[in-house]
């Protein structure tokens, strides 16, 4: 396959491709945000709840 036969078909798949509007970009990217931040918040959680009782298993 020639590159401008190959960029010519790439060019019509993307005319083909339904793009999102703004509106469903930022709640894509908010609900992305806040996903993150709840797994960053549950790992900490975890981790701290684990820190603390290897302090007392190593205390005894």
């Amino acid at each position: 396959m020639s590159p401008a036969k190959f960029l010519k078909e790439v060019r019509e798949e993307l005319n083909r491709v339904t793009w999102p509007n703004k509106e469903e970009v930022v709640e894509a990217t908010v609900g992305v945000v806040v996903f993150c931040a709840f797994i960053a918040v549950y790992f900490w959680v975890l981790d701290f709840v684990f820190s603390e009782l290897l302090k007392v298993i190593i205390a005894k």
